[in-house]
């Protein structure tokens, strides 16, 4: 079974394989390897058919040349090199950068190389590459020197893997290819570009159709040759009647063409006038080929400003005739897609769904015409689709057709012409030919391959899955380096795998996302094409085993299976940059080299999209999500690296946030070590300074506003992390100060009054006003005081815990205390939280216990001392002491107002862990000596129990015990006791304290500021959500980020930032942050090397010294063994001479003897 099942050349005569054969000489020459296998065959393209020996030797050959390089990347450039030096004369095409044309290389020869066992998949590969290389002179020349620059190339590096055979392959299947590319461009080349440029002219926006400038030209020539072998004719009719040419042509005025030639003003314009207005008329009919209006040009600056005023008066005209030329309302269509949905309606087939989803395939396959296998592709889906539209009755695709040609037609009127006709008439008889070949088979194989599925049992799925892999891997070992998984994870893939290919028939739009989708990735996991093939056909022939009786099944999962391989082998082919090559083996050093390779205009592009069809992927966020952090920092840094020529300012950061506006969230999460790099990416320094003051340039503005102008949160994003080195970057200093100060400060200061009025109104009422309780006034005071913080605070609190404690019980964000008591999660991360709640919580606690409330109705009320408080009185005294506490600690919130007092305030939280630690040994210190002492016989008061011992002990320690060691040194064992518990505790534990506060303060010093600034932030954050839009938009039009900043004195830069001055001592700048460039300016050149970026370290210079070394000496062998082989030869031939001719043949002989020179 052939391995490339995924070409599904079964489904595909002879003339849809490629392009119709009717047009390929029919008396060519059978190309099978017989006679001279390496004529370079430029008359026709017919199959190469290749022995199994041959081809076998094409691919040992391949293997063991890419094996006896470094890498896929070495062996390219190895092929490069070899082809560049083959032929200087031919240097000149070597225009695309060298990295990326290695890799080209690489993949077109692989190709190949893979497709050798097939001649029907060669030959479609052919006429792709020869179909990309229209624009290229390719002669036999030239692919002789290409040829033979491969061949020794290969024999030089394959080793013992190259033998004749293989060289004879090699040289026939390369003298195929070059013969195919000859035949192609000179039979396909017109037509091509026939199609090309009318596709883009007929969906053309403009008023006016615009064609392509080579359009025009030939156009022009046309119409000279035209008017030449007109007025030959003229001449030839004059002198055959005896009339002078010139007398001929004032009589006849107007020529009948449009006016040109007429001698006549008035002539001239009236022949015009009709020319144009058959134009119209023609624009109007549907179906019908548009006539050509012909416009020349005046000799005569009068005839200019005639065709000028002409020009006017058409141009008016055709306005009227836009506004006139309406159709229910709508206007006048203006690109192909709208033209053909008019022409379909005027028709009759607007509701022909079928037409429609043709139409949405139709400019892909225009575009890629060129490419057989795309085509195969696009047709394939196409008939799927066309298959779920099929309820609508017989399709009919003679009708999409005259909808296409018409609206061809009506969009080109100006250019359209018989080699327009033939190009979109043939390249419309492959698409139909292909279709008509799969119409209605799609429907059939999926109820087949639907009901044999249900069929088997989950045992045979299982063997099924297990025996895919024994035979995959047993065709193809290399497979076992990229299915490392465990089995039930390859079951699983294999499993997807076969529901994948029901789902394709079931829903082919959505498919087709999720396989390119899926092939995107596989770029990024760096699978081999040469993978697929043997997949597909291990699959199918493991499958096979149970369909014996369901052929039609089989088939439908062949033909699936086969169309889903090829579309990734497509997707992976377009995806695989060198980007993403340099991804794969995370190499910085690769990446900044493919970088190199893009037009400056694009380079941001290459880092961030690698777009197929409708899927795309970013090689950035791939480099970060596979930990390939090093390619990941490489291109973070060329992306915010600010390049510059005369004209213009390239920098990253725009491209950047467009394409990944969370990347700030995306490195929290995944990469926090490249943030200090995208960080000082953001920050431009001058290399000079004045006053001592250096200007700096801070592009912040994607971290302060998102692409609907509101706060993107990615401050937030840092404050998760938690870093105080990265929250203390300047650039994240600049944007919290500028927040804070423009907006939060105030917002922050209006939402804390409350809580402040709250701790006054307590204060007064608890401590201050009950000193004056004999005043009725002061009583009447201190209730309104009280009622008012139960009302203020009491209740505030109770709202905003109950509204917080719903949301999160409803979104399920609890946590277990106790393992058994569920409460909010907001109460366990958020110290400030807890104490709130544990502050409400007192309040309600002290209002039910008020005095002015159990005291309601005595006599002289308001008053707090009344016979029914006696009870309760002690209990609310001690909840409002704790009340009263909790309030002044809450109010170390407010230390944010000061970056150093918040600091402080930090400080001594972080240190009170170790306080804690230290408590808990006393306690334990304690406990011990107090039981120990309590047991003791001794005539000592204040220890005669644990309890009281205790206290005595923890007195002493803390140098509150009025006794001294004297009143009880009587009493040496109790003395002995107490000199060893002031030993461990006073001496010990306080001086392990005292140190243990040292290191951890100094700890802690080093980020408080830090740690401070990431208080202050997560204020920041905290404020702006409740901030609101109006007062959010004043503060945006003050910062003046789209104001452009400047570099220096008259060098205006980028916009999108904020300027500042710091200190010349700040930071160290010897060098100037922008790479300046000379030479042109345009987008499309890349950057110049930077030389200074291109030295090499040595491990670099070592590897590079060994591959030379390693490549010399493989030549070194291969001339051994030319020069035995051609010594032993003339060895021989002496030997003989030596018979039959004496001395001289002696002589001959001797020179056998000779060691080969090297």
């Amino acid at each position: 079974m052939d391995d490339d099942l995924f070409s599904e050349s079964e489904y595909i005569d002879e003339e849809q394989a490629g392009f119709s054969e009717s047009e390929i000489a029919s008396s060519a020459p059978d190309l099978s390897l017989t006679g001279d296998t390496w004529n370079i065959n430029t008359d026709s393209l017919l199959e190469l058919q290749l022995d199994r020996s041959k081809a076998d030797a094409i691919q040992a050959t391949w293997r063991a040349f890419i094996q006896n390089s470094e890498s896929k990347d070495a062996a390219g450039e190895a092929l490069y090199t070899a082809l560049f030096e083959s032929a200087p004369s031919l240097q000149s095409l070597f225009v695309t950068p060298r990295a990326v044309q290695a890799l080209r290389f690489m993949q077109g020869i692989s190709n190949f190389v893979v497709q050798a066992h097939s001649g029907a998949n060669l030959k479609a590969a052919v006429e792709t590459l020869g179909f990309g290389h229209l624009n290229i002179e390719v002669t036999v020349p030239r692919v002789i020197i290409f040829r033979d620059a491969i061949i020794e190339l290969l024999e030089t590096e394959s080793g013992d893997a190259w033998t004749t055979e293989a060289k004879d392959a090699w040289g026939a299947m390369l003298s195929y290819i070059g013969g195919g590319l000859i035949f192609i461009k000179a039979n396909y080349a017109e037509r091509l570009r026939t199609l090309a440029e009318s596709w883009k002219a007929a969906n053309s926006r403009g008023d006016e159709l615009q064609v392509s400038e080579a359009e025009r030209k030939k156009k022009e020539k046309e119409e000279r040759r035209q008017r030449t072998a007109e007025r030959e004719r003229k001449k030839r009719e004059a002198s055959e009647h005896g009339l002078d040419l010139d007398t001929f042509s004032d009589a006849s005025g107007d020529s009948g063409n449009s006016g040109e030639s007429g001698q006549s003003g008035s002539s001239g314009q009236s022949g015009q006038q009709r020319g144009r207005s058959g134009e119209q008329g023609s624009q109007g009919a549907c179906g019908s080929c548009c006539r050509l209006s012909r416009r020349g040009s005046a000799s005569t600056a009068a005839d200019a400003e005639a065709n000028k005023g002409l020009g006017g008066a058409e141009g008016s005209s055709k306005s009227k005739s836009n506004k006139d030329a309406k159709m229910g309302g709508a206007a006048v269509p203006k690109t192909f897609e709208e033209m053909f949905q008019w022409n379909a309606a005027v028709m009759g087939l607007g509701n022909r769904e079928w037409m429609q989803q043709i139409l949405e395939n139709f400019g892909s396959m225009v575009t890629h015409i060129a490419d057989s296998k795309r085509i195969q592709q696009e047709t394939s889906v196409l008939a799927i689709k066309i298959g779920k539209c099929s309820d609508q009755g017989a399709i009919n695709l003679a009708e999409f057709k005259s909808c296409m040609l018409a609206a061809l037609r009506q969009q080109l009127p100006k250019v359209w012409d018989t080699a327009h006709e033939v190009a979109w008439n043939w390249l419309w008889g492959n698409i139909e030919k292909q279709l008509k070949n799969l119409m209605g088979r799609p429907l059939e194989w999926e109820y087949n391959l639907h009901q044999f599925m249900n069929m088997l049992t989950e045992d045979q799925l299982y063997t099924y899955r297990k025996d895919l892999y024994d035979r995959f891997f047993t065709a193809a070992p290399a497979g076992q380096d990229f299915f490392k998984q465990s089995n039930t994870r390859l079951h699983f893939i294999a499993e997807q795998v076969t529901k994948m290919t029901m789902e394709l028939y079931k829903d082919p739009w959505r498919m087709v996302d999720e396989i390119s989708a899926l092939g995107l990735r596989h770029v990024g996991f760096g699978i081999p094409t040469e993978l697929f093939g043997p997949f597909v056909t291990a699959t199918v022939e493991v499958l096979a085993r149970y369909a014996a009786e369901y052929p039609v099944a089989l088939e439908a999962f062949r033909w699936s299976l086969g169309l889903i391989a090829q579309m990734l082998v497509q997707t992976i082919t377009e995806g695989s940059t060198i980007v993403m090559q340099a991804i794969n083996v995370n190499s910085a050093a690769q990446v900044q080299k493919a970088l190199s390779c893009a037009p400056r205009g694009d380079r941001s592009k290459w880092v961030l999209l690698v777009e197929v069809g409708t899927q795309s992927i970013s090689p950035l966020l791939w480099a970060i999500e596979s930990s390939s952090l090093q390619a990941a920092k490489a291109m973070l840094e060329d992306l915010l690296a600010i390049r510059a020529d005369r004209e213009r300012y390239y920098y990253g950061v725009e491209d950047l946030f467009r394409r990944h506006a969370d990347i700030v969230q995306i490195l929290c999460a995944d990469a926090p070590s490249l943030l200090p790099t995208f960080l000082e990416g953001l920050v431009w320094r001058s290399r000079t300074t004045t006053n001592g003051m250096r200007r700096v340039n801070y592009y912040v503005k994607n971290l302060l506003l998102d692409a609907k102008g509101m706060f993107p949160g990615c401050i937030g994003n840092l404050v998760e992390v938690g870093d105080p080195q990265i929250i203390s970057h300047p650039v994240i200093n600049l944007c919290s100060n500028t927040l804070w100060g423009g907006i939060v400060m105030k917002e922050f200061i209006f939402s804390k009054i409350w809580f402040i009025v709250s701790l006054v109104l307590l204060i007064s009422s608890q401590t201050i006003l009950t000193e004056f309780s004999d005043s009725f006034t002061v009583r009447c005071v201190t209730l309104a005081f009280r009622c008012g913080m139960y009302l203020l605070t009491m209740l505030r609190l109770f709202g905003q815990h109950f509204r917080d404690s719903f949301r999160a019980c409803r979104a399920g964000d609890m946590v277990r205390v106790f393992g058994c008591l569920p409460v909010p999660k907001y109460l366990s991360s958020d110290t400030y939280a807890l104490c709130s709640f544990l502050l409400m919580v007192l309040l309600v606690c002290m209002c039910s216990h008020e005095p002015f409330f159990y005291c309601a109705g005595v006599a002289d009320w308001p008053k707090e001392d009344c016979p029914e408080h006696v009870e309760t009185s002690f209990r609310y005294s001690v909840f409002a002491m704790i009340a009263v506490a909790l309030h002044w600690g809450l109010m170390a919130d407010l230390a944010v107002f000061s970056t150093g007092l918040s600091a402080f305030v930090l400080v001594c939280v972080h240190v009170g862990s170790e306080i804690g630690r230290f408590m808990f040994a006393l306690l334990f210190l304690l406990m011990t000596f107090a039981s120990a002492i309590s047991v003791l016989e001794h005539d000592y008061e204040d220890m005669t129990d644990v309890t009281m011992t205790l206290v005595a002990l923890f007195s002493i320690t803390l140098r509150l015990y009025e006794d001294d060691y004297r009143d009880f040194q009587h009493d040496p064992i109790l003395l002995t006791a107490v000199f060893a518990f002031v030993t461990a505790s006073a001496i010990l534990l306080l001086n392990l304290l005292i140190a243990q506060l040292n290191c951890s303060y100094v700890y802690i010093y080093a980020n408080m500021v830090g740690y401070a600034r990431l208080k202050r932030c997560a204020v920041i954050v905290e404020s702006l959500s409740q901030t609101r839009e109006d007062n959010w938009t004043r503060f945006n039009r003050t910062l003046g980020l789209d104001i452009p900043l400047e570099f220096g004195e008259g060098d205006v830069g980028m916009a999108g930032g904020i300027q500042d001055m710091e200190p010349a001592n700040a930071h160290l700048v010897t060098k100037d942050r922008i790479l300046r460039f000379g030479g042109s300016c345009a987008a499309e050149l890349q950057w110049p090397e930077d030389i200074t970026e291109q030295l090499e370290d040595e491990d670099e210079q070592i590897a590079k010294l060994e591959k030379l070394m390693k490549s010399a000496l493989s030549k070194l062998q291969t001339d051994n063994k030319k020069g035995k082989k051609k010594t032993g030869s003339s060895g021989g031939h002496g030997h003989s001479g030596g018979g039959s001719g004496g001395g001289s043949g002696g002589g001959s002989g001797s020179g056998s003897e000779q060691e080969p020179d090297y």
